[in-house]
């Protein structure tokens, strides 16, 4: 074994208790590959029968236990758990606890095939960005990203001058016209979604906003915002592909219940 990665092939449960034991408290990254038995206990009891697994213990305490196929694992645990090894008679039992909320996860390996510990020094940054398309989706899914309250009526709503982004009303009942830009809004951005406000203006025009939903504004452009009447969100396609990544991932509840 070299310094950056320890590896054990077959190991004894001592000879895997003996590196895990150092790995864990080096806060190295970790695999494994055993027959294990998982039990979870906290807003919910959960067990997962006796199978071979990979198991991969993270630096910041995050867990995932995965099947021999599949992209997401069958189980899995989020940041922050403290994690202890013992061995105990012909098991090597890994337990993972976590403060708030409250959570134990418990996973018992029988027999070990593989355990791997290292170090890793990754200082890159994953980026993920949407078109303009796919973040009209998100927002109109998901108004209250631009604004608490906001309720979408229809999306690309037909009107004379083109395509409104997002048709919507918010928490006031107010009918509201939404123009989202992926990259920096300029005047004509503003101009076009003025248009679509007059186009559809009635003769109570208190009750219809204008929003320009965009990462940032070209120079002078707030200023005609403002002089026009209309609003504007400050939202980047980042943000939008985050919170589709927030929102699909599950709990450890959730795997363990469908297991």
């Amino acid at each position: 074994m070299n310094e950056k990665i320890w590896l054990l092939q077959s190991p004894t449960l001592r000879q895997a208790h003996q590196l895990l034991e150092k790995a864990i408290s080096q806060k190295r990254l970790i695999q494994i590959i055993g027959n294990c038995y998982v039990e979870y206990h906290g807003r919910a009891r959960s067990v997962l029968t006796e199978g071979e697994r990979l198991i991969i213990l993270k630096r910041d305490g995050a867990i995932l236990v995965h099947k021999e196929s599949g992209v997401e694992p069958v189980n899995w645990q989020p940041p922050g758990a403290t994690l202890k090894i013992k061995q105990e008679k012909d098991k090597l039992i890994l337990f993972a606890n976590r403060a708030k909320p409250r959570e134990t996860v418990r996973i018992e390996f029988s027999l070990l095939s593989m355990v791997s510990a290292s170090l890793i020094d990754d200082a890159g940054e994953f980026s993920m960005h949407l078109t303009e398309d796919e973040m009209q989706k998100v927002l109109s899914a998901h108004p209250e990203l631009i604004e608490a309250g906001l309720r979408t009526i229809r999306r690309e709503r037909p009107v004379a001058p083109g395509f409104i982004d997002i048709f919507a009303r918010d928490d006031k009942g107010r009918l509201v016209i939404i123009e989202v830009k992926r990259r920096r809004a300029d005047s004509e951005a503003v101009h076009q979604l003025y248009r679509y406000i007059k186009s559809f203006q009635t003769e109570d025009a208190t009750q219809l906003r204008g929003i320009l939903v965009a990462p940032s504004l070209t120079k002078g452009t707030f200023a005609l915002i403002e002089q026009l009447g209309l609003e504007y969100r400050k939202i980047k396609p980042q943000q939008c592909a985050t919170f589709l990544m927030q929102k699909n991932s599950r709990k450890l509840t959730e795997y363990l219940n469908d297991a």
